[in-house]
């Protein structure tokens, strides 16, 4: 088993950033598939149940996550919590891909080092122990589907846990005595590991949180960069996704939820991280009171976006290196026999013509032209000789006693019409799939700029809007007025200020319905000229309301984690 050994010099590539003549960033890439989703109870006490279903309109399931804590050694808390973002997440960074099975950590008093605890206490090294073992031993249950960093999608659905943990002392995989704490990861988080897309975060940062503040970080950083990259002033989250997702418990009263975020927003406005925070009241699918948290990026947020991408840039810089590749001759004396069979074979009947390319195939392989061409004159009717081929291939590499003659054995798998399995992937069918992959690639960029341009719209709207609103003030507040009394009659359990906020967003969306700005069709033609939309595009007409049916349907404000392509 391949084993990534944490004492080699090579191994440990320095993950420091300088940000200018600001602090250093030490930046380190996480996978961006299971590290959204809640494993860790970070509460100091008491249980939590973390189970998270999402079904369609149809009923299929969306996202299945359930957590199952050993009973013996409990859940898993803020140690556990630590121990896997600050130890394990780093050395997993190091690695690389592809990804070691067997990862050599450290020993429990470097460990304990690493995460600031007492090194000669040794209860530290007892709770590192059970936090281990916590982690290990926590089960999942998961059913989604992600796309890899490579575009595709892929799917997991499995009752797994993480890892395995093999503490000093105890015995290896190949026997060895274990000289530090190893941990084998299990084949679902493995294979994730490997294939999931990576996200920067800063680990020195991370480290100087105390966990709740560091799952916020952690959850809100993709929608940070986004925001940055698309040169949008605030990221924005759902209230209710963050308890989800962060294992939070959920509050309903706005007072409750903004003092429960303060304490974990205190220290990202100390840190300069986050610069400003607005709360806007609206409801979730169950129509229960929820907010859209508006986050303002500061400072440290603009600094870590740079760092991360200087450090991508230079980690593309290096190119893989070339895999060797030669011709295989056949031996002299069945290359006279194959001669002395295709002369006798002449004079029997005139010699078939075949493409060029279709011989290459066989010649390029260390097969004589005369023997392809015997070969490609006697197939069966619907026999596939290049798949053969290249099946051939993949037997010669992977097997377990060395093949002397590869020429010969693909001779015989041609010439007896070996079946090539459905689940072998040929370059024919390789090339079917990457048609398909990049025609859905286009067909989704092509929904995601349709998307953007929708938002922009509807920016564009919410700006005119804005422009009417202060210019005829008095119809405005009328609106509000009336809107206040409407909310107050359907909803008069809520709290005054929920009301009004409620008030104010619908007397909005109402003004809009009496804007006349330009249509969506104008707006894409002349975005697609360049000209500045900032400015009335279209004279307002005469009439004071538009009909109903030439308001443009509204769209919602970008989600930016849901939409990787067009806005991470």
């Amino acid at each position: 088993m391949e084993e990534h050994d944490q004492n080699s010099a090579e191994t440990r590539l320095p993950a420091l950033v300088a940000d200018g003549d600001h602090a250093v960033l030490e930046i380190i890439r996480t996978e961006t598939v299971l590290s959204r989703l809640p494993i860790h109870n970070l509460a100091k006490k008491g249980s939590i149940n973390i189970s998270i279903l999402k079904k369609t309109e149809t009923g299929e399931i969306e996202l299945l996550w359930k957590v199952s804590p050993s009973r013996d050694y409990g859940e898993p808390r803020q140690l556990a919590y630590k121990l896997d973002t600050i130890v394990i997440n780093q050395r997993i960074d190091e690695a690389g891909r592809p990804l070691p099975k067997l990862l050599r950590l450290g020993s429990l008093n470097e460990i304990c080092a690493e995460l600031g605890l007492a090194v000669d206490h040794g209860t530290n090294a007892k709770n590192l122990r059970n936090a281990f073992l916590q982690n290990a031993l926590t089960g999942i249950t998961a059913k989604f589907g992600y796309h890899g960093k490579d575009g595709t999608e892929r799917r997991l659905e499995a009752a797994f846990t993480r890892y395995s943990v093999i503490f000093t002392g105890e015995k290896l995989p190949d026997g060895r005595k274990a000289n530090a704490v190893y941990i084998v990861f299990n084949e679902p988080f493995w294979e994730v590991l490997n294939n999931a897309p990576v996200r920067p975060l800063d680990r020195a940062y991370m480290k100087a949180l105390p966990p709740a503040a560091q799952r916020f970080y952690e959850i809100i950083s993709r929608k940070i960069f986004a925001a940055l990259k698309n040169h949008y002033p605030s990221a924005k989250i759902a209230y209710s996704q963050y308890c989800t997702f962060s294992a939070q418990l959920r509050h309903y009263e706005r007072q409750r939820v903004q003092d429960q975020m303060a304490k974990v927003l205190r220290h990202h406005k100390e840190s300069g991280y986050i610069a400003g925070v607005r709360y806007d009241p609206t409801f979730d699918g169950e129509n229960r009171s929820d907010w859209i948290i508006y986050l303002t990026p500061g400072p440290k947020a603009y600094a870590e976006f740079a760092a991360a991408h200087r450090k991508r840039q230079a980690l593309n810089a290096a190119a893989p290196d070339a895999e060797d590749t030669g011709a295989v001759e056949p031996r002299s004396q069945r290359d006279a026999m194959r001669r002395r069979s295709t002369q006798r074979q002449s004079l029997v009947a005139p010699a078939q013509v075949f493409d060029s390319q279709l011989v290459a195939e066989f010649t390029r392989r260390g097969i004589t032209k005369e023997k392809a061409v015997q070969l490609l004159a006697n197939l069966k009717p619907g026999q596939d000789p290049v798949a053969q081929l290249e099946l051939g291939d993949h037997l010669v590499k992977n097997a377990r006693v060395p093949i002397t003659n590869p020429p010969g054995f693909l001779i015989r798998l041609v010439s007896s019409n070996t079946s090539v399995p459905d689940g072998f992937e040929t370059a024919a069918r390789r090339k079917a799939r990457e048609d398909r992959e990049r025609q859905e690639r286009e067909r989704r960029a092509a929904e995601d700029a349709r998307q953007q341009l929708e938002w922009d719209y509807d920016d564009y709207c919410q700006r005119e809007a804005d422009r009417y609103i202060e210019e005829n003030p008095a119809e405005f507040e009328e609106v509000r007025a009336s809107k206040e009394v409407e909310t107050r009659q359907r909803h008069p359990s809520l709290p005054a200020d929920f009301v009004a906020s409620i008030a104010m967003n619908e007397a909005k969306r109402e003004i809009r319905k009496r804007v006349p700005p330009m249509s969506f069709e104008q707006f894409a033609s002349r975005r697609e000229q360049g000209s500045d939309l900032d400015l009335h595009a279209v004279p307002a007409p005469a009439v004071e309301t538009a009909p109903a049916g030439d308001s443009p349907k509204e769209t919602r404000e970008p989600d930016i984690e849901e939409t990787p392509s067009s806005m991470a």
